[in-house]
């Protein structure tokens, strides 16, 4: 099980830990976004940090329209207890995370500031 927070702007927030190729890990706020169909957005501060590789790139129009280039780099994401190798993008300021890391969960939000966010394996 994952748990997390609903924050006072009424985002899921869930901290995620992430481990790059060399081994360096870091802890990171996650927002849920129901709306974005990949595994995780990240800074390219965080991406530098974790001394992530490219893998690719892609491109994406935003909710607001406006289209958007990005880099695609591989990750490990602590996920149920294990490390999982994710796809992740270099995109914006915030680290987001999307339909595509909770496939075969459900999720859970009591949709108040302080809320409770869960996340469990489907049976």
């Amino acid at each position: 099980m994952i748990w997390g927070v609903v924050n006072a702007r009424r985002e899921a927030v869930v901290t995620l830990h992430l481990r790059g190729p060399d081994g360096a890990e870091i802890s990171v706020d996650a927002v849920v976004d129901s709306g974005f169909s990949g595994s995780l957005t990240l800074p390219a501060a965080t991406v530098t940090t974790l001394g992530l590789t490219r893998q690719s790139g892609g491109s994406a129009i935003f909710a607001d329209g406006s289209s958007h280039s990005f880099d695609i780099f591989a990750a490990e994401v602590e996920w149920d207890g294990n490390w999982r190798t994710i796809l992740v993008s270099a995109v914006g300021t915030e680290t987001l995370m999307g339909m595509g890391l909770l496939v075969g969960h459900e999720l859970r939000i009591e949709v108040v500031p302080g809320g409770e966010v869960e996340i469990n394996p489907l049976p």
